[in-house]
């Protein structure tokens, strides 16, 4: 049996118009690792080492019913779960997250947005404790970060987030004129526009955390 080939994205395309994309976790084994098992929906991108830590497990629901969900566990930037193409524009990204453990002062969330198919270039999203206090967003081109938001009056949402061990929802809008916002908990938490990004696939992964991902949902805006 040939091995599934494992790439930076994907290269899946976006859902029809008036359709979703929706992935529970449920149908895939527990323990299996997401881009071996559906590498034609999921990608990886590796920042640090020959990271691989996101499998498969049983989960709560809210509403505790056992269920499944996606594990990521990580140090310090060592990757990122992909899915999506280098073409995609005009989408919304959701899902739920629960963080299991936050090691250290430093530890926090991270999204790549509008990957280039290397994963060189990206706008990062970023909820964490400090140094990285709070909310904000990065600018990178390979080597090089430019920070261009940070909130730190929302450092009560990031601690929440990283530390009550709660389901928490995410939604994140890209669209083709360069605009990203972020919502958490229904709340608007980012809002910017880019000269530079206006398309690409989409990733999240571990900074000194273990999380939880379920329901992720993508759909054309």
């Amino acid at each position: 049996m040939t091995a599934p080939v494992i790439k930076v994205l994907p290269g899946n395309p976006l859902p029809p118009a008036g359709s979703a994309f929706v992935d529970d976790f449920s149908s895939y084994p527990t323990g299996a690792v997401l881009p071996v098992v559906a590498p034609e929906r999921y990608g990886l991108l590796r920042t640090g080492g020959n990271w691989q830590k996101i499998t498969v497990e049983e989960a709560f629901a809210p509403d505790g019913r056992l269920d499944k969900a996606a594990r990521m566990e990580g140090g310090y930037g060592e990757g990122f779960l992909t899915t999506g193409a280098e073409d995609w524009t005009d989408y919304r990204v959701s899902f739920r997250l629960k963080t299991l453990e936050a090691c250290c002062t430093h530890s926090h969330i991270r999204a790549r947005l509008f990957l280039n198919g290397a994963g060189s270039r990206a706008l990062e999203f970023f909820i964490g404790w400090d140094p990285i206090n709070g909310v904000g967003l990065y600018k990178l081109a390979r080597d090089q970060r430019f920070l261009l938001l940070q909130r730190r009056e929302l450092n009560p949402t990031a601690n929440a987030v990283l530390r009550d061990r709660n389901w928490h929802d995410f939604v994140f809008e890209l669209r083709g004129d360069g605009t990203v916002r972020v919502f958490v908990d229904r709340r608007e938490v980012v809002n910017w526009k880019d000269p530079d990004y206006n398309r690409g696939g989409f990733g999240i992964g571990p900074a000194g955390v273990t999380f939880q991902l379920d329901d992720l949902k993508v759909e054309r805006l």
